[in-house]
């Protein structure tokens, strides 16, 4: 660029779009959004069922691999990662949830200082357009519509039921602070239609004349000139170039935000040397990686799913459906009903995530498929888990993909508590009305009868939640940014995205990586 702006953001997913809408609402305040993938063109995008064509799809997901792991008998998983504008928002399973009130606490805790629930709730409501019922916990002029969804299978209610009977309560509100009890989730597709933050927040400042979106611009590295950022350099269409800027964001996600960093020389300074970088700042980025890690059963049912019947007649006659009323099996995001447990009497509060989806997928050919069988999967997730992994450089290569180096079940703690919810999980199986439906197992096929056999089951059949977080932790001088989320010791630079939590909240994290974002349009607004 022959001039220099004032902010150069660096990826257009759930925090950078947001960032680029709030900071070019002021005119005389000049904005670059660069974003590595393509444009969110696809007609899947829309479709609220479009996720399991989008997932791990060319084009449209980033699709990184991670390292064997041992803690699942040395599995190897693929994390997810937006490749297009409104990144992970446009290919996600449109959950709403904050976490609990206590998560925000913990951060403060962690040296976030300004960053409870207190000072976080007025920006959850301000990106909201909640189409419930007026209340203090929600918002209504936001660009974002948020709301309970427009299709909903009649076993999520069965579950629900079910649920209640083993003692959860049914919640009316769970974006209050507390997820302890069962109910059904709200969504970014309120209305039928996936509400990505490309398609509210960018929309919104789409045309703005102050606002630059730029796709298909893969970040190489930060400028630094005297040790203070002043730009990024990109690949675009095969040729590098420079965008220059009085203040630059990092945006890129837990995953991708890292290697950016680092090839730039802030990062371990150990790794770096051994990557051949020299280093700018020893910090500790790559590191305090989380995830959450669930359980997941599937049994067969005796009423029609949204797998089964299914061809290429069933699939036409929802999708005309859909585009006509926006109702039907492909406007349902693919969770829900959802609650949060205690894995014991004695927890302060709930530990382990409930997720149910009225569908069975068939892995059987390596990639997600519709079960021929009617089928419903619920899965246990750990809210807040012990388990730690990393991300390191595979080399200075901007196209390379980063080292993930995760141990999902390194924890002991992680293994007992999904035992105990995977026994909780079949009582619910086992608790009319829900019993009366079930007709037989799918996975674990052999329900387990000693607890070497659940931690079996449990390393077999966990998996990832799609919630990489806590890379470039934010707190005191031994995070990586300060709870202005500046860099440390490097003026001029700030990281805005799902990395700089200190800990995981205990729920899914879009909409507290959207707070996040709006928080940071407070913070970086030139007066």
């Amino acid at each position: 660029m022959s001039e220099t702006a004032d902010f150069v953001i660096v990826g257009a997913g759930s925090a950078g779009a947001v960032l680029a809408s709030r900071l070019s609402e002021n005119p005389a305040c000049r904005v670059v959004l660069l974003e590595a993938g393509g444009k969110d063109s696809s007609i899947y995008v829309g479709i609220p069922a479009g996720s399991f064509k989008l997932m791990c799809r060319e084009g449209a997901d980033w699709s990184y691999p991670t390292e064997p792991d041992p803690s699942l008998g040395g599995r190897q998983s693929i994390w997810s990662g937006g490749k297009m504008l409104g990144g992970s928002s446009s290919i996600n399973g449109m959950v709403y949830i904050r976490g609990q009130r206590e998560d925000y606490q913990r951060w403060v805790d962690a040296g976030a200082v300004g960053w409870n629930w207190d000072d976080m709730l007025p920006y959850f409501k301000r990106s909201e357009k909640y189409s419930g019922a007026p209340s203090q916990f929600h918002g209504s002029h936001g660009p974002m519509p948020v709301g309970l969804p427009n299709e909903k299978h009649p076993l999520a209610d069965v579950f629900i039921e079910a649920c209640t009977r083993l003692g959860l309560p049914h919640r009316d509100e769970h974006c209050d602070g507390n997820q302890f009890g069962i109910y059904e989730n709200l969504t970014t597709a309120a209305g039928g239609t996936r509400q990505s933050t490309a398609r509210t927040f960018l929309r919104v400042a789409r045309g703005r004349p102050n606002l630059k979106i730029l796709t298909e611009a893969l970040a190489d590295r930060v400028i630094l000139e005297k040790g203070r950022a002043v730009g990024v350099r990109v690949i675009r269409k095969g040729t590098v170039q420079e965008f220059r800027a009085r203040n630059v964001i990092i945006s890129a996600g837990a995953i991708a935000s890292p290697p950016i960093l680092m090839r730039s020389g802030i990062g371990p300074a150990a790794h770096l040397r051994d990557m051949g970088i020299p280093v700018v700042a020893d910090l500790p980025v790559g590191k305090n990686l989380q995830e959450h890690c669930g359980y997941t059963t599937s049994k067969f049912v005796n009423v029609s799913t949204y797998n089964s019947p299914f061809g290429p007649f069933i699939i036409a006659k929802n999708l005309a459906r859909w585009i006509l009323t926006r109702k039907g099996p492909m406007a349902s995001a693919a969770v829900q009903v959802m609650g949060g447990m205690k894995s014991s009497p004695s927890e302060p509060e709930p530990d382990i995530g409930l997720n149910f989806l009225p569908l069975a997928i068939d892995m059987a050919r390596g990639k997600p498929e519709m079960h021929r069988i009617p089928g419903i999967t619920v899965g246990a997730t750990c809210m807040r888990p012990d388990s730690r992994g990393e991300i390191r450089l595979r080399s200075q290569d901007p196209h390379d993909k980063p080292v993930i180096d995760h141990r999902l079940l390194g924890d002991d703690r992680d293994v007992a508590r999904l035992i105990i919810a995977a026994k909780f999980l079949e009582r619910v199986f086992g608790t009319e009305p829900l019993a009366h439906h079930i007709i037989g197992n799918y996975f674990p096929a052999e329900i387990p009868d000693n607890d070497t056999g659940w931690e079996q089951a449990v390393r077999q059949f966990t998996n990832i939640g799609y919630h990489p977080v806590g890379t470039c932790r934010m707190g005191g001088p031994d995070a990586v940014v300060d709870p202005t989320l500046a860099v440390h010791g490097i003026p001029g630079l700030h990281v805005v995205d799902a990395s700089v939590m200190p800990r995981l909240v205990s729920g899914n994290t879009n909409a507290a990586t959207i707070a996040i974002a709006e928080k940071a349009a407070d913070l970086l607004k030139p007066d």
